[in-house]
């Protein structure tokens, strides 16, 4: 009988869950903005370029505000062919040193963020006017529970290892 998954814990969770309501809400916006532009362009004959810059920063960070809740399932992309063949243990150590791998890239994307901003937080965005720091905040906030996410798919591997040897 194979031991049922670690569940994630419930803050854990809960935080993924509103980001992926936020990006869901992201992706509306795109949409509406977009076509807004379309029928700006092709009735009025005029540009949008408020709705352009919100449409594209609403779609990077659509993308940072998922990663925490596609790893947290393990739904990211992950290519297991060559670690799938191997025997248990040496593929737990490979699945733990990949959520390391997570874990280093996103404290060092975190620091490299903190570094920028100590610069550049108070530039403004040439269309809407805000600043940095209202932009890249959300970012770094899905980079820390990235960590968060990581640290715990770490324990939670070697928690299946433990129980399972």
């Amino acid at each position: 009988m194979q031991d049922q998954p670690l569940q994630p814990p419930r803050a854990l969770e809960m935080a993924t869950r509103g980001l992926l309501s936020l990006s869901t809400a992201l992706l509306l916006l795109i949409v509406t903005l977009i076509v807004a532009q379309i029928v700006a362009r092709n009735f009025w004959n005029i540009g949008l370029p408020r709705a352009e810059e919100i449409s594209r920063y609403a779609g990077v960070l659509m993308v940072y505000l998922t990663v925490p809740l596609l790893s947290l399932h393990g739904l990211h992309v992950a290519v297991d062919a060559f670690t799938g063949a191997m025997p248990r243990l040496p593929r737990l150590a490979c699945a733990t040193l990949a959520e390391a791998s997570v874990l280093a890239f996103a404290a060092l994307t975190l620091w490299g963020g903190w570094l920028y901003l100590e610069r550049a937080w108070k530039f403004k965005t040439p269309a809407l006017g805000i600043r940095n720091i209202w932009l890249y905040a959300p970012i770094m906030l899905s980079l820390v529970l990235l960590i968060a996410v990581a640290g715990w798919r770490i324990t939670a591997t070697m928690r299946a290892g433990k129980t399972r040897a």
